[in-house]
């Protein structure tokens, strides 16, 4: 086992961890017997989590010929971790037996969830100018300056014709990214 393969070991386990938050809070909500008031963004994303860990978990493997440190090896550690904590939050841990509104409970953890998802994406996309020598900006950045911004806006308000176009914008921009990025890469 190379040092790559090492700390790969590691973020994969956070990065499952943080799936696992996912699926596990989805099978909760279709298996409660409460009543769920929906809320869009909330569902949308669930979608965005699951395929943002993807793509970033996918990515991760450009980083195998680096020269690893320990401080890229923390470095590496950021955005899982952050992760995991924005899809911890994401789905309620006691659903009850009444009424669960997804609305009430999106608005309540926004600005945490919001904030670390904005984190581990800045961590995410700046990763390979911190470890290797990707330049900052290049034309594709602009899905990912897109998303970072969309979410900072979503941060500033609950309103929820603005969380419904957040949550659109950044599916849009992942759904770039993943095009320009990963089935095209330069």
């Amino acid at each position: 086992m190379d040092l790559f393969e090492f700390i790969l070991i590691i973020t994969s386990v956070i990065y499952a961890m943080a799936l696992a938050q996912i699926l596990s809070g989805v099978s909760r909500l279709a298996q409660t017997d409460a009543t769920i008031r929906w809320y869009s963004p909330h569902t949308i994303w669930i979608t965005i989590l699951f395929v943002w860990i993807a793509l970033v978990w996918w990515s991760v493997w450009e980083f195998r010929s680096i020269e690893w440190t320990f401080p890229s090896y923390l470095y590496m550690l950021i955005a899982p971790t952050l992760v995991f904590f924005t899809c911890s939050l994401l789905i309620p841990q006691g659903l009850g037996k009444h009424e669960l509104d997804l609305e009430s409970h999106f608005i309540r953890i926004r600005r945490p969830f919001l904030g670390s998802f904005a984190f581990a994406t800045f961590a995410a996309v700046i990763d390979g100018s911190v470890l290797a020598d990707e330049p900052i900006w290049f034309p594709t950045r602009i899905g990912h300056a897109a998303l970072i911004i969309s979410v900072l806006v979503g941060l500033c308000t609950d309103n929820k014709l603005v969380q419904n176009i957040v949550a659109s914008i950044v599916m849009i921009a992942l759904i770039y990214i993943t095009i320009t990025r990963l089935w095209n890469p330069r």
